[in-house]
């Protein structure tokens, strides 16, 4: 199992991962690191092409939706991720297994064993060394999300909302108490950071957490 250089970053809808994932990843190149940053499912062609299904089809049945995002993980850990830490990278992941675990999950009801299993297979293994959850009011973050074009929506070269933006506030609550359960049950691995904060000062306790939790980026 590697551990240690792979760090994941989750959260709500409009919780801010990907700019944290860009300022952290600034900052750690600044020190002389060898730095990768990727997200999912995007992160491979065949994870772009299960976002696109997704966005086009609508209304999956969990357990298959569950399926397509454990393909793209599988396709991403082996393409990506580990010959990334095997040349000696720190990899930072905008979403991965916990992201499933509380959509699929606690958001839309595939039971966590399941998940588990499934994300035992896709990873062969492949835990963070740290996970950093941004916590945030569900209601702020789908304003936040619903104020800008999706990073999905971008990449896809049109507007239509991410499908998972388009759900109802309970389902976005239920997520949100799910990555809390996670961080319960994993503390050691699984830290919530108040998202709520601004973002230079959510951007300087995810520095601290990097440095006390992993050494990374620590004065020589």
């Amino acid at each position: 199992m590697m551990v240690g250089r792979l760090i994941s970053v989750e959260g709500i809808e409009g919780a801010g991962k990907s700019t944290q994932v860009a300022r952290l990843a600034a900052w750690l190149r600044g020190r002389g690191l060898r730095v990768e940053t990727t997200m999912e499912p995007d992160g491979t062609r065949l994870g772009g092409r299960v976002r696109q299904l997704l966005g086009e089809l609508g209304g999956l049945d969990p357990l298959a939706e569950c399926l397509l995002f454990a393909a793209a993980r599988a396709e991403h850990v082996r393409r990506v991720l580990r010959p990334a830490l095997d040349a000696g990278a720190v990899v930072i992941c905008d979403r991965y297994v916990d992201s499933t675990v509380a959509y699929q999950g606690y958001g839309r009801g595939v039971p966590l064993e399941v998940i588990a299993g499934l994300n035992r297979l896709a990873t062969d293994g492949l835990v963070p060394g740290l996970t950093i959850v941004l916590d945030l009011d569900v209601t702020e973050g789908l304003r936040r999300a619903r104020g800008r074009p999706p990073l999905s929506a971008v990449l896809r070269g049109d507007l239509d909302p991410d499908p998972f933006e388009r759900l109802g506030l309970e389902f976005h609550e239920r997520v949100r108490k799910g990555y809390r359960a996670i961080h319960e049950r994993e503390p050691e691995r699984v830290v919530l950071l108040d998202a709520a904060q601004p973002e230079a000062a959510v951007a300087a306790a995810v520095r601290q957490l990097v440095v006390a939790r992993l050494g990374l980026g620590a004065p020589a």
